[in-house]
Order: C-alpha cells, then structure tokens, then sequence
C-alpha cells in the first residue's frame, strides 16, 4: 500500500513489482539454503540457522522503514498539506512551489473533498453502501486476492519436493534440485512481470495468469493419472514450470498492488489489510488441506484448483477494471460513474487518462494566447 500511495502513475506497477521481485529472490535464497541443510539432518543448526538468519533480514526491513516519511495522500488526508507538498516534491526531485507538485496536491486535495461530499457522513466503513462504492471495491480487493491463491500454485511451492520424490520417483537430492530451479523460474518470470506491468496493465496479467493456471493444473492432473507411464509423468513437469511461471506474471503482487489502488484513500488501509489477510489466510488453508486432498482424491485434487482457476479468469475480465497509467483519484473516479458491477471495465476503458485531459488543456490554453496575441497584433 504504502508504494501503491508513494508512486505515480506511470510507474506504480514497476515499483510494486520490484519489491515482489526481491521478496521471490528471499524465497529462492530460502530453497537453496534448505537444500544445504538438507545434508545437516543431524546437527540443531538445520532449524536454528535458518531461523536467525531470517531475522537479519527483519532487522534491516525495520531500519529502512524508520528512515521512510509518511505517504503524502496520508499526509494530505489528515490535514498535514505542507508536509505533503514537501513529500511530493522530494519523490517528483522538483522544487515544492513547482507548478506539477502544487497541481499533484491539488488532486488529492480535489478527490478529498469529493469523498467527503459524497460519503455517508464521510463513512471510513469498507462495507459500507456509499456513491464511491466501498463495499464493491473492498469485495474485488479480497476477491482477487482469495482467487490468487486458490489457483494452487502453492501445491507446488510447499509440496514440490513431496510430489517429486512420492508421485514421480525422483531422489531427495534431485527432487530439491528441482524445487530450487522451479524458484530460479519463478524469479526470472517476476523480472518479466515487472517489465510488463506498466506496458501491458494489470489486468491483462490477471487473466493471462489465470488462464496459465487453469491449463497447468488440467494438464497435471490429467499426467498425474498415469504416472505409471514414465513419459507422463517426466512431461507432468514440465507444468509445475507453466505454473511457476504464470503465478508469478500475475498472481503473486499483482493482487496486492490492486487492492490498494481501488481502495479509497478514507479505507485504503483497512481494504489492503483485509486483502492481505485474505490472501495469506487461504494460502494457510491450501497449505492444511492439500495433503489430505492428494491423499483422499489423487490427482483429482488438481481438478478442485483447475476449476478455480477458470472461474478467476472470467471474474477477473468481467469484474476487474484497468488501473494502469491512473492516478488513485482517477481509479476512485471510475467508481463514482459506476451504477454497477458490471460498468467500471467499461467505465475504465472509456474514461481519458488525466495526462490526455492535461494535455488538452495545455493545448487550448495555447491556442487561446496565441489567438489573443494574433488579436493584439491586428489592431
């Protein structure tokens, strides 16, 4: 959220996307590292160094976050206005009576007003039934952050070494092996995501991603019921790569960075919350019940997901309008217009973006003095 708040526009999803980037390449650390200790079975410091090591981490994040200001639509929110201009100016490196921070405060300011005249009372209540459309928006937040992760990617994630040694007859050794090149894939494919995200738009992601899913989890659960046949069950690999490589494109911190721009600034930090506690609450559900389900059903358990998966695609095409190139107060405008769930993809796609309007502006602007001095001239 606080990245979502703290970056324009035009590179809002590359910003958020870095730091999902970074978080994989904690995971791929993680896998490797697991691997090493693998061969240390018999010694406490297989669980204990992993532990402190981690906590090295924690100690650097909370450094960096003491170093942090506050995000200027926080700032502006609260009444703070001067603060914020100063905030605004050091992220835009312009001086802060430039003419594009005094105009950026002034949105802010301007979306402000209108939350305030157009809530219930100003409601900061994320289910409540206002003309800014809270409860829609915080039902799309959490909706899209649950179907990312019952697309089962996590099947893979904490069982992969399991299914490869169980399932496919692989090794300890090589099935780790594996695990940590699956991790490798996932890493590069964030890299993608992040290159694509501000090009292509979240929402093409989303469904692309959840396309992918649906095809590697039919696929394997398709292989899965012949793994008696070596050839299927060395081509059922080759989808454990499909999928790592489609969450990651999509589904990883897409959800995440999407939440927090449809929230309204007056909700924004209790609908990214419940996202968030959304998302890992199903990923602790996936992760307790896979087990049984492989146990129970077999490879029918990739069937439950497959399924999932496809009805993500069409929530997310019919559901999920772009964000892409908007500022915040221009996602909460889409929402204003909207008479329904099913207008904001519309309204989305309709609606110019707010450098074309300034454009526009500037254009007219010109044109007048020029028609003025032309006048001038004449007489």
């Amino acid at each position: 959220m606080y990245v979502s708040e703290s970056s324009g526009a035009e590179a809002r999803g590359r910003m958020v996307l870095l730091e999902g980037w970074f978080a994989i390449g904690g995971i791929v650390l993680a896998t490797w590292l697991e691997f090493g200790l693998y061969y240390v079975s018999d010694n406490s410091a297989s669980w204990r160094f992993p532990i402190a090591f981690q906590g090295l981490f924690a100690l650097v994040v909370v450094g960096c976050i003491m170093l942090l200001p506050e995000s200027p639509r926080w700032l502006a929110r609260v009444g703070r206005l001067e603060e914020a201009s100063e905030v605004l100016a050091r992220m835009e490196n312009a001086p802060v009576d430039s003419e594009h921070v005094l105009q950026q405060l002034e949105i802010i300011r301007q979306s402000l007003v209108i939350d305030d005249s157009t809530e219930l009372a100003g409601s900061s209540s994320p289910f409540a039934l206002t003309k800014n459309r809270h409860l829609h928006r915080t039902v799309i937040a959490v909706g899209v952050n649950i179907l990312a992760q019952m697309t089962g990617v996590n099947i893979i994630t904490f069982y992969s070494d399991t299914i490869f040694e169980s399932n496919l007859g692989y090794s300890g050794t090589l099935s780790r092996i594996i695990t940590g090149c699956l991790q490798i894939w996932q890493f590069l494919a964030a890299g993608v995501a992040g290159l694509l995200i501000d090009r292509v738009g979240r929402r093409p992601l989303l469904i692309a991603a959840a396309a992918g899913m649906t095809l590697a989890q039919a696929c394997l659960a398709g292989l899965s019921s012949h793994l008696e046949n070596r050839s299927a069950a060395g081509a059922s690999l080759l989808f454990y790569f499909v999928a790592l490589f489609c969450f990651p494109i999509g589904l990883f911190l897409v959800p995440f960075m999407y939440a927090a721009e449809i929230a309204p600034l007056r909700t924004r930090a209790k609908v990214t919350a419940m996202a968030a506690a959304a998302n890992w609450l199903f990923n602790f559900v996936l992760a307790e019940v896979s087990p049984v389900g492989f146990a129970t059903i077999h490879w029918r358990y990739y069937i439950v997901y497959a399924c999932i998966s496809a009805f993500a695609c069409v929530s997310f095409y019919f559901f999920c309008p772009e964000t892409k190139g908007r500022t915040l107060e221009e996602i909460d405008d889409i929402f204003v217009q909207s008479k329904s769930a099913f207008d904001t993809v519309r309204i989305a796609r309709e609606m110019p973006y707010q450098t074309e309007i300034l454009a526009h502006v500037s254009d007219t602007e010109k044109g007048g003095l020029e028609a003025m001095q032309v006048e001038n001239a004449s007489k």
